[in-house]
């Protein structure tokens, strides 16, 4: 038997503008069937225990620094030309 090849996921909310989807978030909600998941474990969304994670021996670095180095800040911004404006 061949092995069954994965569709491509198909958002449920298409986008009319980029970061605008077309449906709002509480059609959303209805969509997604969060509304059952709720009635089903009495009005709440289900919990999920944390699993205890397991503790390793953490090692020692390998050396130190000399001086902190501090770490530069991410800069996301794009430079943008400023736009000339016409004096008419």
């Amino acid at each position: 038997m061949a092995p069954q090849q994965r569709k491509p996921h198909v958002c449920r909310n298409p986008d009319l503008i980029r970061g605008m989807g077309k449906y709002l978030r509480s059609k959303m909600y209805h969509k997604r069937g969060l509304w059952a998941i709720k009635a089903k474990n009495g009005g709440a969304f289900p919990k999920h225990e944390k699993k205890a994670a397991a503790t390793l021996a953490e090692k020692p670095p390998k050396f130190y620094h000399a001086d902190d180095v501090k770490k530069l800040l991410v800069n996301k911004r794009k430079a943008r030309p400023t736009k000339l404006r016409c004096v008419v």
